[in-house]
């Protein structure tokens, strides 16, 4: 218990209740005219709701599945693709034009293109999801692997290890910190483009959620709906960080 309690980030716990208190101090008081303002009350009210006689389980089901799957298959593809790059200075030369265009290139007007595509479906959702997230993935990969000190690649020669010998036993696992920092970049990222992607193209899961709420002019059921994204953030980020440490324990802050 002593343990818990001491890693327990007591001045941010007492930032967020001291949050909240003036939220619904301000709900009460100044926000009542307001009527797009709801008190935390009628939030947590709106949520209980929603979770027992509404769609929440399902949407957020929907919303963690497409987030959790577009996650793995993008960091899957940047991986790949970093690896390439930062292993051959001939793809990096040919390809590094190409990423910085596609790179910047506003997520959110690839939804009306994948909705042309794929239409209102799951398969656009997914699309928008891996095109986007695996970019942190492939510059933290190529970034990484192109860093790797010198004196680690005249170690590898000397034993004569083979190239592929090379990639995974020299240069990826010093890229590995690099590697998980563009993972848990593109996590986070998955979960704002699934959620984008519900909100404008198809009518499903968390963000489909919070529209429909706000069209209603639902604002307690709004605001719900935001306060369970931000906890499928967060608690998505712990989960990553959770099992890196428990994976590389004894080997030092991976993360």
């Amino acid at each position: 218990m002593k343990k818990l309690v001491s890693r327990l980030n007591i001045p941010g716990l007492t930032a967020v209740v001291i949050c909240i208190a003036a939220w619904e101090l301000y709900s009460r008081t100044l926000g009542v005219r307001f009527e797009t303002i709801a008190s935390v009350t009628q939030t947590v009210s709106a949520f209980s709701t929603l979770l027992f006689e509404g769609a929440l389980p399902e949407q957020l089901l929907h919303t963690l599945f497409v987030s959790i799957v577009g996650w793995l298959i993008a960091s899957a593809i940047g991986l790949v693709m970093g690896a390439a790059i930062g292993w051959s200075r001939t793809v990096w030369a040919y390809s590094a034009a190409s990423i910085d265009v596609l790179r910047s290139i506003p997520s959110i007007s690839l939804v009306s293109i994948a909705l042309m595509v794929f239409g209102f479906s799951s398969k656009m959702e997914l699309v928008i999801v891996i095109y986007v997230s695996q970019w942190p993935v492939v510059l933290a990969t190529a970034g990484g692997l192109r860093s790797t000190p010198s004196s680690f690649l005249d170690a590898a020669n000397s034993l004569r290890l083979s190239p592929s010998a090379k990639i995974f036993k020299v240069l990826l696992p010093a890229a590995l910190p690099s590697i998980l920092v563009g993972m848990r970049l593109a996590l986070t990222l998955s979960i704002a483009l699934a959620v984008v992607a519900e909100m404008v193209g198809n009518p499903a899961g968390l963000g489909f959620g919070l529209v429909f709420a706000q069209q209603a002019i639902q604002p307690a059921q709004a605001f719900a709906y935001l306060i369970v994204i931000g906890l499928l953030g967060w608690g998505l980020n712990a989960a990553f960080v959770f099992v890196v440490s428990w994976s590389f324990q004894g080997y030092g802050k991976v993360v």
